[in-house]
């Protein structure tokens, strides 16, 4: 039952591989977190917020982060899991790996990197981030592709960290967006290798030789590859992926900070248009999902099967804020609206938008902001776009997850909607961030989007808030898509989906006329007809 409903809960064994006698040595933890020690000699899990060590020789069972003076588990996360059946657990901040003999086991906190005895007997901080609030965490260059990030129920031991060895970290900073590479000196502390108000990933080595690669891109910079050796100075650009960049107009980006009405400090990633001109007030499409202000040094490459593309939106002369969303437990939708409100009215403080030209979009969780903020405000948003989203939160707590086979049960107590209790124990909290229960109070033109073969979010959500709206006499069109899933694959369905949306924030946020299938709509045979013409047209 507890698999059934996707609930983690497993118990330990060990067995003798010789007898075959199997000992049970914990029972109901959650398996993800299970990691073998480097030398096969200790086994960690997590349980009551705490990492816990099994001697797999003696059996011995020892809590090891009780006597350390920080926590390993992310409290602040808006995320929980259930260990079945009804103990919220909050993720941890994660394990870089294990020192040799399993001596020591490293773990993170939320900026360092430490180091804890396998038996408990000390924790030592390697890293010292939390001052300047910049996240530390190790790379492992020899194991590309290995044992790295290891999830449910893996026991395969991985190769031990040798901290008498240069250890190089990944660095980031929450607030700036700065982030490089650093190293691990010896008995703890960092030398900053790299560290740049850009996007900077992908660290590599030469198998056979003391040669290094790293990636740097910006939002008006296309990544490209620098090479250089193990102090990662003097490096030296291999590649111009975009070379002809330069003779186009682009957008540049900037990360803003902003408070909401409930006092929570957010970010978000603010996109200008091509050829922006200081003065002009801008349409704003604001795309949303979760947190997405990280985004705000990375490169979109323009394209016209990618319909969420940033880079197109901004080369049709619209801005874009990317906002972070944090997520109150059983109010998914009203934090949405919290957040992404606080975003908007920042940037019209900064005098670049129209206020009255402002748009929303997302897809899949993104689809339910959308959905929600369409149905639950009012005077802020002129047009929004909802790709397969969830409308409904009481009639799809008891569907399914048809692709994989798991009930939505979970996924809306525990998952992206953070629920947190099953419907009946707070029917009205499911009512109340649910889009469907006050559509009759939209405002907002709403453009839905579906496959009819969603094996994540049935399209029956878009067909449910579709036929209420209409019922009260509300704007809102759907796009069913015939044999797509959750995202459309067929290069005719991302092509036509994308010029949709253009057309329909061109009409609500630009004052272009409506196209017909806006207005009055389109049947089966004139689409079909439409796909007909489009197919003569490339040939």
């Amino acid at each position: 039952m507890a698999r059934s409903i996707g609930r983690i809960g497993a118990d330990i064994y060990i067995q003798d591989i010789t007898t075959g006698k199997r000992t049970k040595l914990r029972d109901n933890i959650n398996d993800r977190y299970v990691r073998a020690g480097a030398s096969g000699n200790y086994l960690l899990f997590l349980e009551a917020n705490h990492y816990w060590t099994i001697d797999l020789t003696t059996h011995k069972i020892t809590n090891i982060t009780k006597n350390a003076s920080v926590s390993f588990i992310n409290f602040e996360s808006d995320s929980t899991a259930k260990v079945y059946p009804d103990n919220l657990q909050k993720p941890p901040f994660g394990v870089a790996g294990w020192t040799k003999s399993d001596e020591e086991v490293l773990l993170y906190d939320k900026y360092n990197l430490w180091k804890v005895a396998a038996d408990g007997a000390k924790a030592t901080r390697l890293t010292d981030g939390a001052d300047e609030q910049v996240r530390h965490r190790l790379i492992r260059l020899d194991q590309v592709g290995g044992m790295r990030g290891r999830g449910r129920g893996s026991s395969t031991p991985e190769k031990p960290i040798d901290l008498s060895e240069p250890v190089y970290l990944s660095l980031y900073g929450e607030w700036t967006k700065k982030s490089g590479y650093g190293q691990l000196k010896p008995g703890g502390g960092v030398n900053h290798l790299v560290w740049l108000e850009k996007n900077v990933g992908s660290l590599a080595k030469a198998k056979d030789a003391e040669v290094y690669q790293y990636i740097v891109q910006d939002y008006d910079d296309s990544p490209d590859v620098f090479v250089c050796g193990k102090d990662l100075k003097n490096a030296k650009q291999v590649t111009k992926t975009n070379p002809f960049q330069k003779d186009y107009a682009w957008g540049h980006s900037e990360l803003i900070t902003y408070t909401t009405d409930k006092s929570r400090k957010l970010q978000g990633a603010l996109i200008y248009p091509a050829g922006y001109e200081p003065g002009k007030k801008y349409p704003m499409i604001v795309y949303t999902y979760e947190l997405l202000s990280q985004n705000v040094h990375r490169y979109i490459a323009p394209s016209d099967r990618s319909y969420y593309n940033i880079s197109v939106f901004t080369s049709l002369g619209y801005i874009v804020l990317e906002p972070d969303i944090v997520f109150r437990m059983r109010q998914p939708g009203w934090s949405v609206v919290e957040c992404v409100t606080a975003g908007v009215k920042k940037v019209i403080e900064m005098g670049i938008v129209d206020p009255e030209r402002i748009g929303i979009i997302g897809h899949s969780m993104g689809g339910f902001n959308s959905s929600f903020v369409a149905t639950h405000t009012d005077g802020i948003f002129a047009a929004a776009v909802a790709g397969a989203p969830i409308t409904d939160q009481v009639s799809y707590y008891g569907d399914h997850h048809w692709g994989s086979g798991i009930a939505e049960t979970d996924h809306i107590e525990t998952g992206q909607e953070r629920m947190e209790v099953a419907l009946y124990e707070d029917l009205q909290a499911y009512i109340d961030n649910s889009a469907v229960f006050n559509v009759h109070n939209m405002t907002v033109p709403l453009l839905l989007e579906h496959g009819d073969k969603d094996g994540i979010i049935a399209w029956y959500q878009s067909i449910e808030l579709y036929n209420i709206a209409r019922r009260a006499k509300k704007n809102v069109v759907m796009l069913g898509y015939i044999g797509e899933d959750h995202g459309l694959r067929q290069k005719q369905n991302q092509r036509d989906y994308q010029r949709r949306i253009l057309a329909w924030f061109g009409h609500y946020l630009k004052g272009e006329p409506a196209e017909s299938w806006i207005t009055n709509g389109q049947s089966f045979l004139e689409r079909d007809a439409e796909k007909k013409q489009l197919t003569a047209m490339k040939k």
